[in-house]
């Protein structure tokens, strides 16, 4: 059928969010602060999990969480690409109010040094948990920006936007990231080194032929400055190659740099420990844990536990060391930007409900807001819609009637759900 070769779509070029929603409470609050753990996966697909039909790729953990708590089937990112799409995330409001939708080609972040980030006016759920009194942390992946206009501003690093503890990726997992697992500028070495060098190798060979030939003497000076130039090319290739690990991937405790250029030995146990640390610090208080997976983006990588344990390569490696730990890329089709989504809540939500309302990673901000008393911001427009009547079946019809999705900055399609 169109909807399980929809699920089987293959997710080398889209990136996906897988988001894992659990809501528990603190033995020494009540109810109404209960604690939330966001667990979010880049680059999962919907037909990867075994809960939505992968029958090869083993992901016991997340499909426990989906018999204890909902699954939603038609969950929607606000956008198939990293930066935009954790924009929206991370503040209910689709990327293009907050200036995270680029107008240029690429549409994420690449660069330590690159200019702009999430506005600093812009309120993250993060930021209204922390002024309730929360304990706030984010581990992992954050690609939403470093510094405004000095590299010690940070204006757009999390501890701006209300985490209080950050430990992680302040930009991407690209390829570049590891020795072997090729470049995501490839394209760009192509026009700017490989083409040149090529057009220089010609017009050397041309100058000898015609020299050679008698029809044409070229001065010295032509051979020097066509060999100085591909020199100058080749010497640009290789610095770049040299320092882009070290100067864009490296890991960071709060606003320290720990380690530069990063490592992959055992990185998803590192990051799980200490997220698993930071929940036994906060036992005793209400707080909210990001868990902000690197899997499965580019560079894949894995622990010598899960490398050539799965049926599906370094991919499926990837997928089943995310599992563990939980204990389409760039386009407007449906596996660019339809995404697995669970959530649970022990006792409050409904065990081993499906949800095929169409929904949103917007829909955190409100719904977090809501469960813990807060108002929502009026001076902005909050796009997404508190999921608590869907998923206590208060409700049997999503609270969107549109979802808009831009190619960057560039209306691209609409998915309407009528009212009748």
């Amino acid at each position: 059928s169109t909807q399980y070769r929809l699920k089987l779509l293959s997710v080398d070029m889209m990136t996906l969010l897988l988001l894992l929603l659990f809501l528990c409470e603190a033995q020494s609050w009540v109810a109404s602060k209960p604690n939330f753990v966001l667990l979010m996966a880049d680059d999962l697909g919907i037909g990867d999990p075994g809960c939505y039909g992968n029958k090869t790729l083993r992901t016991p953990n997340i499909d426990r969480l989906a018999r204890g708590g909902v699954k939603l089937t038609q969950h929607l990112a606000a956008s198939p690409l990293c930066t935009p799409s954790r924009a929206a995330f991370m503040t209910g409001r689709y990327p293009v109010r907050s200036g995270m939708a680029s107008q240029s080609q690429v549409g994420v972040f690449l660069f330590s040094a690159s200019s702009g980030g999430l506005p600093p006016s812009e309120i993250t759920f993060a930021k209204l948990l922390k002024d309730q009194g929360y304990s706030t942390a984010l581990i992992g992946k954050w690609h939403l920006g470093i510094s405004c206009h000095d590299p010690g501003d940070f204006c757009h690093h999390p501890t701006s936007h209300g985490f209080d503890y950050f430990h992680g990726l302040p930009l991407t997992n690209m390829r570049d990231c590891k020795l072997g697992e090729g470049s995501v500028f490839t394209a760009a070495f192509r026009l700017l080194v490989l083409l040149p060098m090529q057009l220089i190798a010609v017009a050397l060979l041309t100058l000898v032929v015609l020299k050679w030939l008698g029809l044409f003497r070229a001065p010295p000076c032509a051979f020097l400055f066509l060999f100085l130039l591909a020199t100058l090319l080749l010497g640009l290739l290789l610095g770049f190659l040299h320092y882009f690990r070290p100067l864009n991937c490296f890991l960071m405790r709060n606003r320290d740099i720990t380690q530069q250029p990063m490592s992959y030995d055992n990185l998803t146990q590192r990051l799980t420990a200490d997220a698993a640390h930071f929940l036994r610090r906060n036992a005793e208080t209400p707080f909210l844990l990001v868990l902000s997976f690197l899997h499965m983006h580019t560079a894949l990588f894995s622990s010598k536990d899960f490398a050539g344990k799965s049926q599906h390569g370094s991919y499926g490696d990837a997928a089943e060391e995310m599992d563990w730990s939980v204990g389409g890329k760039a386009n407007n089709w449906e596996g660019g930007i339809r995404v697995p989504g669970i959530v649970r809540w022990p006792g409050v939500i409904q065990a081993g409900l499906e949800i095929d309302e169409p929904t949103s990673n917007m829909d955190i901000f409100p719904t977090v807001a809501k469960l813990m008393g807060s108002p929502l911001p009026q001076d902005r427009v909050i796009d997404g819609r508190d999921l608590m009547p869907l998923l206590r079946v208060r409700t049997r019809r999503s609270g969107h009637e549109f979802l808009f999705h831009y190619c960057n900055s560039y209306l691209n399609a609409v998915r309407w759900h009528p009212p009748n």
